[in-house]
C-alpha cells in the first residue's frame, strides 16, 4: 500500500504534537484511576473543605503531571457531605458502588465514626484526614493521617506548661454533647491532674449557641491560672470575644480544631492570648518530621489562592494531609503494578492489605503508624500572631 506524502506529514505532525503535550496527554490511552473525596464544601466548615479540596488537588495535578500511575491518570471526584455523617454515608456509599479504588474523608470525628465502620462492612478503604476524637479508626480498611487527641493534647499541653509554668488551676469549657469536644473534656481533665493542676470547673456550652457570655462569666468568676477549651472557629472566636469582653486575660489552651480554618484570620486582637496544637506553620513544618522544601512549595502554591473563603493569607495548618493521602494512595498502586483497567475489587483488597502493613510513610510529613491505623506525629503548640494573622512556633518549643 502506498502512502501520500500528505498523510506522512499528518502523522509527523500527530507525533510531534503527542511529545509537545507531555506525558499527561499521553496517558489517555488507558482509563484513569477514580479516587473520591469527601468533605464540607457548604455549611458552618464549607471554608475547611474548600481548603482541603485545593490540596488534594495540588497532589492529583503534581502526579499527573508526571505522567500518572502506572499509564493510568489520577481522577478525583468531590462530594459535599455538609459536615452531616448521614450524607457522608450516601456519598461513600456512591463511590463504592461507582467503582473508585479509594475514598478519603469525610473529616470530622462525628462523621469518621460513622464512615470508618461502614468502610469495613463494605470493603471500601478510606483515609481520615482531620477527624481528632480518639479510637474511632476501625482497622483494616481506613487509616487516619491526623494524630488523634490521645497523643496530641498531652504532648500539646506538656509544651503549653513548658510556655507557661506558672500555671497551677484551670477551668475546662467544652460543648460535651458533641463527640470530638466531650472527648477532649475528658482528656483535659485526665492530662490536668497528671500534671498536679486543679480542675477548678468544666464550663458546659452548645455549639449552637450564639451567646457565649454566661460561659465567659462563670469562666472568669473562678480566676482560673489558664483556660483548657475544646471549640471550633464559630465558638472559638465567640468566647475569644466573650473573654476579651470580661477582661480575661489567661492564656487560653485549645485543641488542634482552631489550628486549621479561619480562626486566627478572623479573630483578630481578641485572640493575642489563644494557643493551639500544631505541628506545622505557614512558615515551616516540625524539624525531624517535615520535608521542608516540599511543605514550602505547597505552602507558595496555596497562598496563590487565598481568598475570604479559606482565609487571607490561607492557613495552611494540618491540609497537607489531604496532598499526603494522594501520595500514599499513588504509592500503593504504583508499588502493586495497579492502573486504570485493574478489577475495583481487587485493588481495595490490595490497598486493604498495605494498610494492615503499614509502619512509615514518607510524604509531607514523617508518620508513624500505631496499632490502631492512627498516624503519630509529635504534637507542639503553636501561638497567634495577630497581625500577620498566622500561627508561630513557640521559641522555646521548636
Amino acid at each position: 500500500m502506498r502512502i501520500s506524502r500528505r498523510t506522512i506529514l499528518a502523522i509527523g505532525a500527530c507525533a510531534l504534537a503527542a511529545v509537545a503535550n507531555g506525558p499527561a496527554e499521553a496517558q489517555q490511552a488507558k482509563p484513569p484511576i477514580k479516587l473520591a473525596l469527601i468533605t464540607p464544601l457548604t455549611g458552618p466548615l464549607g471554608s475547611y473543605g474548600k481548603i482541603q479540596e485545593i490540596l488534594v488537588k495540588l497532589a492529583v495535578e503534581d502526579v499527573n503531571s508526571k505522567g500518572g500511575v502506572n499509564g493510568s491518570l489520577l481522577q478525583l471526584d468531590v462530594g459535599d457531605s455538609q459536615t452531616d455523617p448521614g450524607q457522608a454515608v450516601v456519598l461513600f456509599r456512591r463511590y463504592a458502588g461507582g467503582g473508585y479504588f479509594g475514598s478519603i474523608g469525610p473529616m470530622t470525628g462525628t462523621q469518621w465514626e460513622t464512615v470508618s465502620p461502614l468502610a469495613n462492612q463494605i470493603a471500601m478503604p478510606s483515609i481520615a484526614l482531620n477527624a481528632i476524637k480518639p479510637g474511632i479508626n476501625v482497622r483494616p480498611w481506613t487509616i487516619r493521617l491526623q494524630p488523634p487527641d490521645d497523643t496530641q493534647i498531652p504532648e500539646g499541653f506538656k509544651a503549653f506548661l513548658k510556655a507557661f509554668p506558672n500555671v497551677k488551676t484551670v477551668v475546662i469549657t467544652a460543648d460535651v454533647r458533641e463527640a470530638s469536644s466531650k472527648a477532649a473534656a475528658d482528656a483535659f481533665k485526665t492530662i490536668a491532674q497528671d500534671n498536679g493542676l486543679q480542675v477548678l470547673d468544666t464550663v458546659e456550652f452548645s455549639s449552637k449557641s450564639t451567646d457565649l457570655s454566661s460561659a465567659a462569666i462563670q469562666i472568669k468568676s473562678r480566676n482560673p491560672d489558664a483556660i483548657m477549651v475544646s471549640a471550633f472557629p464559630a465558638q472559638g472566636m465567640l468566647l475569644a470575644k466573650e473573654f476579651h469582653t470580661q477582661g480575661i486575660t489567661a492564656p487560653v489552651f485549645n485543641t488542634s480544631t482552631l489550628w486549621s480554618g479561619p480562626f486566627i484570620n478572623m479573630v483578630g486582637e481578641y485572640g493575642r492570648n489563644w494557643y493551639v496544637i500544631g505541628f506545622s506553620t505557614n512558615a515551616d513544618g516540625m524539624p525531624g518530621y517535615t520535608d521542608q522544601a516540599l511543605y514550602q512549595s505547597i505552602v507558595s502554591r496555596v497562598l496563590e489562592k487565598g481568598d475570604q473563603a479559606i482565609g487571607v493569607p490561607p492557613n495552611l495548618a494540618n491540609w497537607s494531609f489531604g496532598y499526603d493521602a494522594i501520595l500514599l494512595y499513588a504509592d500503593i498502586f504504583r508499588r502493586n503494578g495497579i492502573d486504570g483497567t485493574s478489577d475495583p475489587k481487587k485493588v481495595r483488597e490490595t490497598v486493604k492489605d498495605e494498610f494492615s502493613k503499614l509502619k512509615e510513610f514518607v510524604g509531607v510529613y514523617r508518620y508513624k503508624f500505631r496499632d490502631t491505623g492512627d498516624a503519630y506525629l509529635p504534637g507542639n503548640i503553636l501561638r497567634p500572631n495577630v497581625e500577620k494573622k498566622v500561627w508561630e512556633f513557640m521559641p522555646e518549643n521548636k
